[in-house]
This record gives C-alpha cells, structure tokens and sequence, in this order.
C-alpha cells in the first residue's frame, strides 16, 4: 500500500515539476541554442526515466524512502535539462510524458459529438486543431429546452490564406463580400487584433454554427504569451477538442495553470484566505469578460458568469481536476513571462478592453452588416431573458 501510494506521489511530483519547470523556460527565455531534435532526445529520455523509476520502485529491495527519493530528484534533474533548454512554443512534439493535459478532453453527450464531427467532417481545406465551446455545446442556466443555441467552434490552421482559398471554392456563402477581395486580403485582415476569421450565422447539416479562424502559430503564442488572450481565456473554460495538436495540448496545460494560479489569489483574497471551488472557477471564468466592451455594453447575458460555472461545474473540475491540487498542496506557481500577482488583472483588462473592441470592428466586416445586426441583436435578447 506505500509503494502504490508513493509510486503515485512520484509520478504526479515528476509531471508537477515538469510543468512548473517548463513554464519556468519560458517565463525567462533560455537562449540555448540545443536543436530541436536534441530537444526531443531529451524528452523522450525523460518519458523514459520517469518509467524506469516507477519500475524499479516496484522493486522490494527498493524499500528505503530516502532512496526513493534520490530516484524521484534523478527525474526531476532529467526534467530540468529539458526545460532549461526549451523555449520555442512552436516547436511539434511527436510525445508528451503519460497522461500530461488529458484533463482538457472533456466527453459530451455521443448524438452531439457525432454531429460535431461531421460538422468538421465537412471541411476540405486542413484543419490541424478544432475545438467546440459555449451554450450550443455546454449547457448554461437561462435556457429553456426549445432554445437551441448557435454552435461555435474554433478552427486552427497552418497557412491561412490557403486554408481562406480552398474554403471560399468550397463554401462562398460563408463569406461575406470580402472574399472577393481574395483569399490573401482575408488572412491578412484575420491577423488583425486577436488574429481569428469568424463566419458567423452558417447553416450546416442543420444546424447554425459560427466558426472562426485562427492561424496556429497565433494560437500557440497567445496560449504561451497572453498575447491577447482571447483564444487563452477562451480555452480557460471547458472545451471540447474535436481535433488535437499535441503542441496545442501542451501550451494549454500552462495556460490552465495559468489561470489557476490568477484565481487561486483572488479566491483566498475574497474569502478571508478559505477555498471555494465554486467561486474558483467563476473567477477563472471572469478573468475573460475583464474589459470585454460586449459585456460593459450589455451584449452579453447578465448572469453568464454564473450560469457557465453552475451548469458545468463537473465540467470544470475534470478541466482542472490535475491543477487544482498541483497549485493548492504543492503551491506551485505559474505566469507567462511579465505578468506577476500584483499586474495581471490590470494588463489582462487593457489587453481584453483593445482586443474584444478591435474583433468587434471587425466582425461588421468579416459577418456583412445585416449578419452584424441580426448577430447583435440575438445576443442582446438572450442578454435581456432575465
């Protein structure tokens, strides 16, 4: 029974320490100049160390705690050669230690997954990572069972303006006259502010769907940097992958820990220094609406905050089922690199403020006006319901 339970503690200690090491390589930029093929030597190394001591803590003669331990530093040292020299959050990972970031593969409902995926399905040009989010695929309170709500998802591709030219041939009515500017006028018009496409108000196998997208080298920064943090925050609350990238996978694990982290302050602050796991996840759920003009203006449902965290509470927990105890027992810690405790909230409300402003704008071009009214005008009535 100690062996299982230490064996545990090792593993989960061995993955807590390459996450917080990691985020440390990032947070001050190594200017290591090791090769990306070195990079994965070392990782694949320490996937298998970390293997080697769960083994030989299987072992009688291995009945010593301090020896266990001496096992236990053995990987973490491994972990920090490999943190100490990886920077590059563009960089494609062919492995990821056992089970790092399988808490962001939440399961839904199997008739709505299949349509998901053949919503996916439906796309000829490349989509290397996918995810679906808010009412129409995640309950939230306010609803009644007659209301069906638009289903958003996100779409990660690697060349834009290539994905743009495949998907007008595809699909024209998506778009608004802007394709007829050309597929290289739209993604350079994407990059603009937060760096998403959204073609919102698509009829597709039945249902409505608004989809945006995203170049994933844009993705990846924003989840590394809190660059604008409006995939980051997007990605903070549940989320259904439909289409993984293991770099993806991996940058969101540090920006869920990210969060935690932020949330974990405010919560302690708030309430004389006790957890509430509710009150938790509606502080990570608010750290996306800090400045968001849609919300300040009244586009947005009063209550939203609340009524994303009451309906999906288990959601929320498996989300965050690893971090919640990697930052409350081990108090582990972690920001991208210029953020701290005492900044944060403030950078993360002018960065939302300029960034949720600018898509805005640019939404009454990429949906056509008439799309923008209709748009506006749904959310405001969903707005006014309580």
């Amino acid at each position: 029974m100690f062996n299982r339970t230490f064996r545990n503690t090792i593993g989960s200690r061995i993955i807590c320490s390459f996450s917080y090491r990691t985020s440390n390589a990032t947070r001050f930029h190594s200017t290591s100049t090791t090769s990306k093929t070195k990079i994965q030597e070392i990782l694949n190394s320490t996937i298998t160390d970390i293997n080697k001591i769960n083994t030989s803590i299987n072992n009688k003669y291995i009945n010593d705690t301090t020896a266990k331990l001496e096992y236990l530093e053995r990987g973490i040292k491994k972990a920090d050669e490999l943190t100490a020299q990886f920077t590059d959050y563009t960089y494609k990972f062919t492995k990821l230690p056992a089970n790092f970031g399988n808490n962001q593969f939440i399961k839904i409902n199997k008739e709505l997954n299949k349509s998901l995926e053949s919503i996916i399905s439906h796309f000829d040009a490349p989509i290397a990572y996918a995810f679906g989010y808010g009412s129409g695929v995640f309950k939230q309170s306010g609803y009644t069972k007659n209301d069906k709500p638009q289903i958003d998802l996100i779409f990660g591709v690697n060349h834009p303006s290539h994905w743009h030219s495949l998907n007008m041939r595809q699909n024209p009515n998506h778009y608004s006259s802007l394709k007829y500017f050309g597929s290289e006028f739209i993604s350079k018009f994407q990059d603009i502010g937060a760096g998403i496409y959204f073609n919102p108000f698509v009829e597709l196998n039945g249902q409505q769907i608004k989809y945006g997208v995203v170049s994933i080298t844009r993705l990846l920064k924003d989840l590394a940097t809190w660059d604008s943090f409006y995939l980051a925050g997007r990605l903070q609350k549940p989320v259904k992958v439909l289409k993984n990238d293991l770099r993806v996978q991996y940058w969101n694990q540090f920006n869920l820990k990210a969060a935690a982290t932020v949330s974990r302050n405010i919560t302690l602050l708030k309430n004389n220094g006790k957890f509430d796991e509710f009150e938790f996840y509606k502080n990570i759920t608010s750290l996306s609406y800090l400045g968001d003009v849609r919300y300040k203006l009244g586009g947005e449902h009063p209550n939203k905050i609340s009524n994303i965290v009451e309906k999906n509470f288990e959601n929320f927990q498996y989300y965050y089922s690893p971090i919640v105890k990697d930052i409350l027992q081990n108090q582990s810690y972690y920001l991208p690199k210029g953020f701290t405790n005492e900044n944060v909230l403030e950078k993360l409300e002018e960065k939302i403020s300029s960034t949720s402003l600018t898509q805005a704008a640019k939404g009454i071009l990429t949906a056509g006006l008439m799309k923008s009214v209709k748009y506006a005008w749904a959310k405001k009535l969903k707005a006014m319901k309580n």
